[in-house]
């Protein structure tokens, strides 16, 4: 297992991380990589990045913050939780997902990309890459 440690700038980011799993899988003679982030509050997804879909990213951001509000009244914070949203926010992404490889190359689609997406930044985080035959 290889692990990653990432900084994010915002509240809520989605932050593209291709390059550095490319390097922790390159030249691997798995066939399967698997990515976890060990956190509550930020997720792991695939998106569309780079050329005609660069504010991809912005806008699901957008639409994670309209579709669950920091305003609203969150039974959580009784509990002396300061993010309850961010978690909420974690539930709609995913803690892990696996990315075949073709030798020692992620097999993503031609404008896919890896994200982690971050609920309660600025932070640094954590993602695990296990690579598997």
């Amino acid at each position: 297992m290889q692990t990653l440690t990432v900084a994010t700038a915002r509240r809520t980011q989605l932050l593209d991380v291709t390059a550095e799993v490319a390097a922790a899988v390159e030249d691997s003679d798995g066939a399967l990589a698997t990515l976890f982030v060990p956190h509550t509050t930020a997720g792991i997804l695939l998106q569309a990045a780079g050329p005609g879909a660069s504010a991809v990213a912005t806008d699901v951001e957008a639409a994670l913050e309209r579709m669950v509000d920091e305003g609203w009244p969150w039974d959580h914070v009784h509990e002396g939780d300061r993010n309850p949203w961010s978690h909420v926010r974690t539930a709609l992404t995913a803690s892990s997902v696996s990315i075949p490889l073709n030798d020692g190359t992620l097999a993503l689609g031609t404008h896919q990309a890896v994200f982690l997406a971050e609920f309660d930044g600025p932070r640094e985080r954590t993602i695990h890459v296990v690579v598997s035959s």
